[in-house]
């Protein structure tokens, strides 16, 4: 049973604007250490960086809560299995709520394109 879906919009410019003013505090206030890592070592890794910011947002969205009811960036987390297929790892508040909520798989799917990256995650009970 589908307990939550969440879409979110990034627009990658914002996300270049963000890391040429903050730098290194904006990267490690919002990702994983294995989220930085791996989106620096692509080309282009601000679209990895701002498909990542998609998919947390998107995760907010799924399960119905803001950002000011104690869940962190970094408690969800955006990794790619070797096929290059993206999942979420969740720590902290975001793993107590989808225990709590018996959620059973969370499911994320992410592209980009020019300007923007979408991501889109489908919560199951």
């Amino acid at each position: 049973m589908i307990y939550g879906i969440g879409v979110d919009l990034v627009y990658i410019p914002r996300v270049i604007n963000l890391l040429e003013r903050w730098g290194e505090r904006f990267k490690q206030r919002i990702f994983t250490e294995r989220e930085i890592k791996y989106s620096l070592s692509k080309k282009l890794f601000y679209y990895e960086l701002g498909a990542r910011i998609a998919a947390k947002e998107a995760f907010a969205k799924a399960v119905g809560l803001g950002w000011r009811q104690g869940l962190k960036w970094r408690d969800v987390e955006v990794v790619n299995l070797n096929t290059g297929q993206p999942v979420l790892n969740l720590y902290g508040r975001a793993q107590e709520i989808c225990n709590k909520a018996e959620i059973k798989n969370c499911f994320v799917s992410l592209t980009h394109d020019r300007d923007y990256a979408v991501a889109v995650v489908v919560l199951e009970k």
